[in-house]
């Protein structure tokens, strides 16, 4: 460590716990909070609390409070560069990453033996989305105060709808451990699925940005000043170039009147969209749609198998596991036949005839075999699968289809631009003559 680094550098106080879950307590010179928790997880220790050991800062100022975080909240540039932060970790989906790092740390720790409490401090302590980490800090908080952690988790808006009824089940059966590993596995095949999608999509939203802003640039930059130029010159100008002024003057003159239109129209369908009737209906209408609409299909029978499997290996009854893997289906036209089939159920049908028609057949034939062989759980768990990889073939055809398509949109605009424009080109080298 050089010298100015070792003058910078802040003594810290620490309550950290071993591998064993054994609590230690001391102090350990670090320039950062950041840097502090390095060096104590190199000694194979995980942080509950750390605070600067001295208080306050060298020229009096409040001193950083639990992890390098300052009292006030930070400076206004901390507080932009967090706000991107979140931002930056919701499109690429890292929120939903930090809850699967929270979740496999927990079932990790709970697996090794160490106790509830403890280990909720150590998951809200990791490297991980500050969300989370308050998310789990307050879950600790309330299981020390002797409240369950199912009750605490229900009052969580952010975690998953079967999040607290599945931790439930867990405390009934004395099954926390492997519950919440079963959770955590979930999670990240979820996870993963969901960065597969998300990859496969990156090259089209690519080329469609700029396809759109390279038309906007040639319609709003380019043509007019060659209309400007065409003006100057006189002469006959032909169909194809007066179409395509008109289109590029269109765009000047009303392209913030059409930007406000649509701000209004989708604010319009988002209030329209609230009634639930009208949901509903749109769901439904989505259902049928070439190529989007089994995308949607196979992906609600994803989720809704992949919970229904987790539920029933933590002991939950079927009657109760299929509405709570029915929560996180987001389609409401699916749902409200996944509703309609518990009704099915509780009358004494099978699963698989009260899921017939609205989960793929594959899946419904798995069922069908797991209710036979008595292994319902681990038969719906490979239906998840299976929609699941059902579901990263659609995306990859579409961007097989897509690419192509606008490719040739693109290329389509750029060539009638061009012919627009060298007709006009000739027409007035003729004129000349």
């Amino acid at each position: 460590m050089s010298a100015h680094s070792a003058s910078a550098a802040i003594r810290w106080r620490y309550e950290a716990a071993d591998a064993q879950g054994a609590l230690t307590r001391g102090e350990v010179d670090a320039a950062s909070a950041d840097e502090a928790v390095l060096v104590l997880r190199r000694r194979a220790l995980w942080v509950i609390e750390l605070t600067p050991a001295d208080g306050a800062g060298a020229d009096g100022t409040a001193a950083p409070g639990p992890f390098g975080r300052s009292a006030d909240g930070g400076g206004r540039a901390d507080g932009i560069a967090a706000r991107l932060r979140v931002l930056w970790d919701r499109l690429g989906g890292g929120r939903d990453d930090a809850l699967v790092v929270s979740t496999r740390t927990l079932a990790t720790l709970l697996d090794a033996g160490v106790p509830l409490a403890r280990g909720l401090a150590f998951a809200a302590s990791g490297e991980t989305d500050p969300h989370w980490r308050a998310v789990f800090a307050g879950l600790q908080e309330a299981v020390t105060r002797g409240e369950s952690l199912s009750d605490a988790a229900a009052r969580v808006p952010s975690l998953p709808r079967a999040y607290a009824p599945l931790l439930a089940a867990a405390e009934a059966s004395g099954s926390m451990a492997a519950t919440v590993d079963r959770l955590a596995a979930d999670l990240e095949q979820r996870s993963a699925l969901r960065a597969r999608v998300r990859a496969a999509l990156v090259y089209p939203t690519v080329l469609a940005t700029a396809s759109v802003l390279g038309t906007l640039v040639i319609l709003v930059v380019v043509v007019p000043r060659f209309a400007d130029l065409i003006a100057d010159a006189g002469g006959t100008v032909p169909a194809s170039t007066r179409a395509l002024i008109a289109l590029s003057d269109g765009l000047a003159r009303a392209g913030w009147w059409l930007v406000a239109a649509g701000v209004l129209g989708a604010a319009g369908v988002r209030q329209w969209l609230q009634s639930p009737p009208q949901r509903l209906r749109w769901h439904a209408a989505r259902l049928r749609w070439p190529l989007t609409g089994r995308f949607e299909q196979e992906q609600a029978a994803a989720a809704y198998l992949s919970t229904l499997a987790v539920a029933l290996e933590s002991g939950v009854p079927l009657l109760r596991a299929m509405p709570l893997a029915r929560g996180t289906v987001g389609n409401a036209a699916i749902a409200a036949q996944l509703a309609g089939a518990e009704g099915v159920v509780r009358n004494g049908a099978t699963v698989a005839h009260a899921l017939s028609g609205t989960l793929p057949p594959l899946a419904v034939r798995l069922l069908e075999a797991g209710e036979q062989g008595g292994a319902l759980a681990p038969l719906a768990r490979r239906a998840a699968d299976a929609a699941a990889a059902q579901v990263q073939r659609l995306v990859t055809s579409a961007v097989a289809l897509i690419e192509p398509v606008m490719i040739l949109g693109f290329g389509g605009v750029v060539g009638f631009v061009a012919l627009a424009l060298l007709q006009a080109i000739y027409g007035l080298n003729a004129s000349s003559f």
